[in-house]
């Protein structure tokens, strides 16, 4: 059957001019999925008036007028407020258009339909209907000021989760259904009634029968399926509350909890404790100070505490037959209560010692011997009584194991591990780095910087450290890799080795019958041909491009002797000798006064012989010279004789 809109509806559809031209956009929201909060993002509210009632699964009630209907929960309008307290009772398929079911709102005249209604978390707007709304919401009948009737879709799950102690917590006014169900000491808290033959519960809530604690009715309601419900901005803002347990094995105490921000508080109640004399139920038993009389206590004093029982409890407080604490005296007794009978009186500081009181008062030392000790020095493990006194033994080991510190023992610290600064320590198989001891600590500093390190191989690159690491600087200059070719010259250049042309460099183009081979492009070139002059006449030069400059003997060839009177000369065996038979002139004495000049001949030895007798000197069988010494002649054939 369907259910037509009223008339005041009708009239509040035609005074909203805009009504018209938003009809388009709500036939658009109705053909595509809506954004849809279920009971965590949208729910209704209660009406603003009495008149009229809604249903018990959260409809409000309302009063259509000239701006459309805005709807209250409890008399409070929540409208406007943020989402921070958003239940997890959510479906959420998207955010629906402005002005359209679903979507966010303040007031009547933003949304399409003209009703702007509060839900659970922030206001959202509705749509009239007439049996159907979208999954979660119900059509819910809807009575304004002048008793018009309308119908609106009204969320369904308005109360689900909220904290509740009774089932009205849970239903619109006048109405019910809906159960506040119990979760035990965690509290109570509100289902929706449900179908379980068709149930449609939010996701994480299933369709449960439940006993009413109160009425003992089973009923089927939506029920949250794991862990405790969330508050929702209206449960927050609301602050509503369930009634909640605190219990242990000394009782349960109950008290209270409620939404507020940040979630659901923890529950206000006592925790359940042993009942002590304090005016206090402690055990939440309703009886107060009902424990046991015979409670052990103390007394305590500046001189001890001694035990006791508790004989009664006054006012709050504990009566206790405890003796009061004493000095210590020489007595046989336990004056201070501390376990222990004239202890100290006698004490002598020697742990080695029984020390005890006599019964006229006197102190008695006995010696201990085997009993475990302290010698007061930490750097001993083993300490023993000997002979009245305590005896350290098996030194502490203090060797920590670490390079880097010095290990000592000081009796009254024990073992002390200075820091080691400067030694060496561990390597850490850099080259470019120090393995020193640094203030206790193994560290490894940079090398300095030109450290040698690791040959990466090539003549080129300066294998040194920089800056802790071993680099391979290209070398600029030295020699490299000899090619073979004297013609170049075998350099480093930007860490490669260059063969670079040597020109004008002397070379040796291996052939010995050149002179001042030089190089050019790399390449040696032959100089002037080797003339191999020895300097020698008598020898013939020639050079063999195998075996280089050969001399030969150049016999018979005319040459200049040495000799100044026979420079005509010839060669024999490589030697220049004066040519014999050749004319020279000589210088020859005539007498002992004076030299003439003569002819002659020269001899192989480089001698000019003269051959003629200068005129007016003659002897009588000279064939020669002949010369007169103070009148007296002289033949000097014996000079001018041959050899």
């Amino acid at each position: 059957m369907q259910r037509p809109m009223s008339s005041a509806s009708a009239r509040s559809a035609q005074r909203r001019p805009h009504a018209g031209t938003r009809r388009t956009g709500l036939r658009r929201a109705a053909t595509r999925p809506l954004g849809l909060l279920l009971a965590a993002t949208l729910i209704a509210a209660a009406g603003c008036s009495d008149e009229g009632s809604g249903t018990g699964n959260g409809s409000g009630t309302g009063t259509p007028d000239g701006a459309g209907i805005d709807f209250m929960v409890g008399g409070s309008d929540l409208g406007g407020a943020d989402q921070s307290g958003a239940s997890d009772v959510v479906l959420d398929v998207g955010e629906p258009d402005p002005g359209t079911f679903g979507a966010s709102c303040k007031q009547n005249d933003e949304c399409d339909s003209g009703y702007c209604i509060q839900g659970r978390n922030g206001k959202v707007c509705s749509k009239s209907c007439i049996e159907d709304c979208p999954s979660g919401y119900l059509c819910a009948e809807q009575k304004g000021v002048g008793g018009d009737v309308g119908y609106l879709c009204l969320p369904k799950f308005l109360y689900l989760c909220d904290p509740c102690n009774g089932n009205s917590a849970c239903n619109d006014p006048g109405k019910s259904g809906n159960v506040c169900v119990s979760f035990g000491k965690a509290g109570s808290f509100c289902g929706i009634a449900c179908d379980e033959v068709s149930p449609d519960c939010p996701s994480g809530y299933s369709c449960q029968q439940v006993v009413d604690g109160k009425t003992g009715l089973a009923s089927s309601q939506c029920v949250r399926e794991k862990g405790l419900c969330e508050c929702s901005l209206r449960a927050t803002q609301l602050a509503l509350e369930t009634t909640c347990t605190n219990q242990n094995l000394y009782g349960a105490c109950t008290g209270s909890r409620n939404c507020e921000v940040g979630g659901l508080s923890q529950c206000k109640a006592l925790v359940p404790k042993p009942e002590e004399c304090n005016g206090i139920d402690d055990d939440c038993d309703s009886n107060t100070d009902n424990f046991d009389a015979s409670a052990p206590c103390q007394k305590t004093n500046q001189f001890g505490s001694c035990p006791g029982v508790i004989i009664a409890c006054v006012d709050g407080k504990t009566q206790c037959d405890a003796p009061d604490a004493k000095p210590e005296k020489c007595n046989g007794i336990d004056d201070d209560c501390d376990g222990e009978t004239d202890e100290s009186l006698c004490d002598d500081g020697d742990p080695c010692t029984k020390d005890t009181c006599n019964t006229d008062g006197s102190c008695k030392h006995k010696e201990l011997a085997g009993l475990v000790c302290d010698d007061g020095s930490l750097c001993t493990q083993t300490d023993k009584c000997l002979a009245g006194k305590c005896v350290g033994g098996n030194a502490l080991d203090c060797d920590d194991n670490d390079p880097c510190t010095n290990d000592t023992c000081d009796p009254f610290t024990g073992c002390v591990h200075k820091p080691a600064s400067d030694a060496v320590c561990p390597d850490d198989g850099d080259v470019c780095t120090q393995d020193l001891c640094k203030n206790g600590k193994c560290s490894h500093p940079q090398a300095k910087d030109g450290t040698k390190c690791a040959d990466d191989g090539k003549v080129c690159t300066s294998d040194v450290c920089q800056a802790g690491a071993c680099a391979h600087k290209p070398k600029d200059s030295g020699k490299c890799s000899d090619d073979g070719n004297g013609c170049t010259k075998d350099v480093c250049s930007a860490g490669q080795c260059q063969h670079i042309a040597a020109n004008s460099s002397p070379c040796e183009d291996g052939n010995p019958c050149t002179l001042n081979d030089t190089c050019q492009a790399g390449k040696c070139l032959p100089g002037p041909i080797n003339q191999c002059n020895d300097g020698k006449p008598c020898t013939k030069d020639a050079c063999d491009p195998k075996a280089g400059c050969k001399h030969t003997n150049n016999d018979y060839a005319l040459c200049t002797a040495k000799s100044g009177e026979c420079p005509v000369g010839t060669c024999s065996g490589g030697t220049c000798f004066s040519k014999p038979n050749e004319p020279c002139n000589t210088k020859v004495k005539v007498d002992l006064c004076g030299k003439v000049d003569a002819l002659g001949t020269c001899a192989a030895s480089g001698k000019c012989v003269p051959q003629k007798v200068p005129q007016g000197y003659s002897c009588p069988g000279c064939s020669s010279v002949c010369i007169k010494c103070f009148g007296i002649p002289v033949c000097l054939d014996f000079l001018f004789s041959s050899p």
